[in-house]
């Protein structure tokens, strides 16, 4: 990730232009490890622990964060609970692994975004979709 903050509003108005912007190497970085290594660091975690937490296979869980592997959004959203990450950061780490951000609209990612605003763990961010009669988050264990 870039230490340097960009300002989504301007960077807006420069791709309405009709050059790319030449400041491109300002753009987010889309290198998953990178994204999650930098995440580790900001939180103090480590992948042993988030992997646990999130309840994905280890081996799987490594080599999502590694980047190796894509998984299912489900597990990445797995991966932002377990690491208590705001909703902004978890609408990042969506948009790094290209799994699509979480809509307010939309039953399912509203109670998951619900979830995030509330800080609730793995477990109670499950107890809370099935109390609303959703499809909780699928961590492979029914595979």
């Amino acid at each position: 990730m870039n230490s340097e903050q960009l300002d989504t509003h301007a960077m807006d108005e420069k791709l309405k232009g009709d050059v790319f912007p030449p400041e491109w190497d300002n753009f987010l970085d889309d290198d998953i490890r990178a994204f999650f290594d930098e995440l580790l660091k900001e939180t103090g975690q480590k992948k042993s622990e988030i992997i646990q937490k999130a309840n994905i296979p280890r081996t799987y869980g490594y080599q999502l964060m590694e980047g190796r592997r894509r998984g299912k959004r489900d597990y990445y959203i797995l991966i932002a609970v377990a690491m208590g990450l705001d909703l902004k950061k978890t609408q990042r780490m969506l948009a790094v692994t290209r799994c699509g951000g979480l809509h307010p609209l939309i039953k399912r990612d509203a109670s998951i975004i619900f979830s995030i605003n509330h800080n609730f763990d793995v477990m109670r961010t499950y107890e809370f979709m099935c109390k609303l009669g959703l499809d909780p988050l699928d961590d492979g264990t029914e595979e």
